[in-house]
C-alpha cells in the first residue's frame, strides 16, 4: 500500500533529515567539534521534558514546534555521527605520527594485475626505533610482488611494511572519475607503493573471524565451479552472479552487460536475495498455518539469508537487502501491518548509522531508490494496462517492473554513468527467466557438489545458461541504436527529472498535476537543449595532465583535434581523456600524434600557435607562438630555446622524467618563467 499520509511513514520523515545532517557534514568537510554534541544533548532534554510535563493539548497546539525540534536534532545526529567516522581527523591516526615502519592487516583479499598487488589494510601501529605507537587508519597499498613464486597473502594477515606514503591524488583531467574522492567515502586518505621486500608478514587471523570465514568458504565454492565448468567467462558470470565474486570477469562480459542495462544481474542484491527468499518460501510454506509456525518460518528463512550474504562475502549491496529482508520477514513473522517505506528507511538509518559515508556510494543510492521505485511505480505502471490472458499478465508484470526500477533509477545513471540502454526492458525481460534458473542451478550445485553425477548434471545445465544468457544479451548489444552515450547531466536536471517523475506518476489518479508535470518536463527539455547550444558553441584548448604521455585537445563546436600519443583502446586515454571528451559532446575526433618523428611540430587552431617540441637538437627554429609545450623527455637549455622562440606560456608535459621536469623548472625560475607542468597537477583548460 502507498501512503500518502505523513503520519503512516514517520521513518522517511526522520531518515531525511539524518541524511541532510550527514550530507551537510561531508559537503563542508566539517571537523568533528564538542558544540554539535552539546547542542544535541540541550535540544534532546528539552525534547524528552516538554513531553514528560506538558500536557497533551499543549504539545497538539505546539506540534510544528515539536517538530522542528526533532528534525533538528536528526540533522545533528546526522553531522555527530558522520564526524565520529571521519578517521583522518583522529588524533591517533597514523599519518600524524612519524615512523619508519607500519604494522597492517589486510581489509580484503588482494586483487592482483600483472606483478602489482592491490589491497587496502588497516594500519595498528607505527613503528619508532624501539617504540610501538598505537595508531589507526586504513591504507592503500599497492605492492609489486615476484610472479615466480606465490603470494601467499590473504585477508586478516598481519604485516610489517616500510613506512612510506603520501596522499592519494585528485581527478587531474576535467569529468575524470575522482578516485580520491571515491577513497575518501572509505576513509582512506594515504597510499604505499612497496616492493614486496619491504614488508614481512608477522602474524595471521588478526581480523574479523566472521568475514575470514566468509571469504574463505567463498574461495572454496568458487573452485567448485572451477573444477566442472569449462567456458572462462562461464567461470566467472557463475562466480559473479551466484557468490559476488568480480575479479575475473572480462572487459567485453562488462562491457555487454553494461549496455543492455543488466548489470544489475551481475551485482549480487536485492534481486538474487528475492530468489532465495522466494524458493525458501515455498520450501517452507507449510509452516504458514500457525503464528509459532511463522515465527519459525522467520528464524530460519533471516539465518538462510545471512549464511548467504555469509557466502557472498558479506559485499555491501547483499548486506543491504538481507537487512532490509530481516525486517520485512520479522514484521511479517508477528502479523504487524508494516509499511514498506517505513522498512526501507529503518533498513537505510540501520546501514547509514554504522556506515554514514554510504549515502554517497552509487550502489547504495541505486538499490534504495530501485527499491522504492518499484514498491511506489510498479503498481501505477501495472494499471495501466489489463488483460485476461495469463501468461500476457504474467508478462506485462515483469515488464512494469523493469519499467518501474529503470524510471527510479534513470536519473541518477545518467548522472554517473552517462548513458542509456535504449533495449532495457527486452534484455530485462531476456535475462529475468535464466538469471533464476542460473542461482537454482549454481546453488543447487554447491549443495550437492559431493554427489558427482548430480554435480556434473547441474554444471552442464548452469554452463549452458550462462552461454545461453551471455550470447543472447551481446545479440541485444549490437542491435543499431542500442546504447545512447555522452549524456552528461548535471544536477539540476536530474532534480527537474525526478520532480517530473513524481508529479507524472501522481497525475494518474489525480490529473490537476498533469500541468505542473508537463510544466517540468518543459524545464528539463529547455536545460537540456540549453547545455546542447552550450556545446555546438564552445570553443576551447584543454592541454591534459598525464603521468607519461601528451594530449592537448582543440575543440569547436562537436568536433576536435586530439594532439596525442595515445590510442583509442589505451587506458589513460579512456580513462583520464575520453570522458572530457564525451562531456563536450564531441561526435568527431581528428587524431594527431606529434612523436612519430623527433622534430619541432607547429599546430595552429583559431588564430593561435601551438609549438611542440620533442627532440633533443640544441638548434631550434626561429618562430612566434602563443603556446610552447616542451615534450623531448630530454635535458636542454631552457636559455636557448627562449632566444629562438617567442610565446605567452610554457608547458611541460608528462611524457619528461621528474628529474628533467625538475632541472626545467630550475631553469624557468632564473629566467623569470612560469611554466605549467602537466604531470600531478590540473589539467589547464583555455577558453578562446
Amino acid at each position: 500500500m502507498i501512503a500518502y499520509y505523513k503520519t503512516e511513514v514517520p521513518f522517511i520523515r526522520l531518515i531525511i533529515f539524518f541524511i541532510i545532517g550527514i550530507i551537510t557534514a561531508i559537503s563542508f568537510n566539517i571537523s568533528p567539534n564538542n558544540l554539535f554534541i552539546f547542542f544535541w544533548t540541550i535540544l534532546s532534554l528539552v525534547f524528552v521534558a516538554l513531553n514528560l510535563w506538558l500536557k497533551k493539548q499543549i504539545i497538539y497546539l505546539h506540534s510544528y514546534y515539536f517538530g522542528i525540534c526533532i528534525y533538528v536534532i536528526m540533522i545533528l545526529s546526522g553531522i555527530i555521527i558522520c564526524n565520529q567516522h571521519k578517521e583522518i581527523f583522529k588524533t591517533n591516526h597514523f599519518s600524524k605520527t612519524p615512523s619508519k615502519q607500519l604494522i597492517v592487516y589486510l581489509l580484503e583479499e588482494p586483487k592482483i594485475k600483472g606483478d602489482i598487488a592491490r589491497f587496502n589494510v588497516e594500519v595498528t601501529n607505527n613503528l619508532q626505533k624501539n617504540n610501538l605507537v598505537k595508531t589507526q587508519g586504513k591504507l592503500l597499498l599497492a605492492m609489486r610482488f615476484d610472479t615466480t613464486k606465490s603470494l601467499n597473502l590473504h585477508y586478516g594477515d598481519l604485516l610489517l611494511i616500510k613506512s612510506k606514503f603520501k596522499e592519494t591524488e585528485p581527478a587531474y583531467n576535467p569529468s575524470e572519475f575522482n578516485y580520491k574522492g571515491f577513497l575518501s567515502t572509505q576513509q582512506i586518505y594515504y597510499q604505499s607503493f612497496i616492493n614486496q621486500k619491504e614488508t614481512k608478514k608477522i602474524d595471521e587471523h588478526v581480523a574479523n573471524p566472521i568475514k575470514e570465514f566468509a571469504l574463505k568458504f567463498r574461495e572454496r565454492q568458487i573452485e567448485k565451479f572451477n573444477t566442472y565448468l569449462k567456458d572462462s567467462s562461464v567461470k566467472a558470470v557463475a562466480s559473479t552472479l551466484i557468490l559476488g565474486y568480480r575479479a575475473d570477469l572480462s572487459k567485453e562480459i562488462l562491457q555487454t552487460y553494461t549496455k543492455t542495462g543488466t548489470m544489475h544481474v551481475l551485482s549480487v542484491s536485492g534481486m538474487h536475495v528475492g530468489i532465495v527468499v522466494y524458493l525458501l518460501a515455498f520450501m517452507l510454506m507449510f509452516l504458514n498455518k500457525s503464528k509459532k509456525g511463522r515465527i519459525l518460518q522467520a528464524i530460519i528463512m533471516i539465518s538462510l539469508v545471512w549464511f548467504y550474504a555469509l557466502i557472498t562475502g558479506l559485499a555491501p549491496s547483499i548486506e543491504r537487502a538481507a537487512i532490509m529482508t530481516t525486517f520485512i520477514m520479522l514484521g511479517k513473522a508477528r502479523s504487524l501491518k508494516t509499511n514498506t517505506f517505513n522498512i526501507i528507511a529503518i533498513t537505510a538509518f540501520a546501514i547509514l548509522i554504522f556506515d554514514p559515508f554510504a549515502i554517497i556510494n552509487v550502489g547504495f543510492q541505486l538499490s534504495f531508490i530501485a527499491v522504492a521505485g518499484i514498491i511506489y511505480l510498479q503498481p501505477l505502471v501495472y494499471n495501466l494496462y489489463n488483460t485476461n490472458n495469463k501468461i500476457l499478465d504474467w508478462i506485462w508484470k515483469l515488464t512494469a517492473v523493469s519499467l518501474a526500477a529503470q524510471i527510479a533509477t534513470a536519473p541518477l545513471s545518467l548522472y554517473y554513468f552517462h548513458q542509456f540502454p535504449v533495449y532495457f526492458i527486452l534484455s530485462n525481460l531476456f535475462i529475468f527467466l535464466p538469471s533464476i534458473l542460473i542461482m537454482y542451478f549454481g546453488l543447487f550445485f554447491l549443495l550437492l557438489y559431493f554427489i558427482p553425477s548430480i554435480a556434473f548434471l547441474l554444471a552442464w545445465c548452469l554452463e549452458f545458461s550462462i552461454k545461453f544468457t551471455n550470447d543472447g544479451l551481446k545479440l541485444i548489444e549490437h542491435i543499431p541504436h542500442a546504447n545512447v552515450t555522452q549524456i552528461w547531466w548535471g544536477s539540476i536536471e536530474i532534480i527537474l527529472f525526478y520532480i517530473f517523475i513524481l508529479l507524472a506518476s501522481e497525475s494518474i489518479q489525480n490529473k490537476n498535476l498533469r500541468k505542473y508535470a508537463s510544466l517540468f518536463l518543459l524545464f528539463l527539455i529547455l536545460s537540456t537543449n540549453f547545455r546542447a547550444f552550450q556545446h555546438i558553441k564552445q570553443k576551447q584548448a584543454l592541454f591534459f595532465s598525464l603521468r607519461k604521455n601528451t594530449a592537448i585537445a582543440f575543440i569547436k563546436g562537436n568536433n576536435a583535434v586530439l594532439i596525442s600519443d595515445l590510442n583509442p583502446n589505451e587506458f589513460t586515454f579512456l580513462f583520464s581523456v575520453k570522458p572530457y571528451l564525451d562531456s563536450c559532446q564531441i561526435d568527431n575526433i581528428q587524431w594527431i600524434n606529434p612523436h612519430l618523428t623527433e622534430n619541432e611540430k607547429l599546430f595552429s587552431f583559431e588564430g593561435k600557435k601551438l609549438k611542440i617540441i620533442n627532440h633533443k637538437n640544441i638548434n631550434f627554429a626561429n618562430s612566434k607562438q602563443d603556446w610552447l609545450l616542451l615534450s623531448s623527455n630530454k635535458k636542454q637549455d631552457l636559455q636557448s630555446i627562449k632566444n629562438q622562440n617567442s610565446f605567452h606560456k610554457l608547458f611541460i608535459d608528462g611524457r619528461n622524467k621528474d628529474f628533467i621536469i625538475e632541472d626545467f623548472k630550475n631553469q624557468a625560475q632564473k629566467l623569470n618563467l612560469k611554466p605549467s607542468v602537466l604531470k600531478r597537477s590540473f589539467a589547464i583548460e583555455i577558453k578562446l
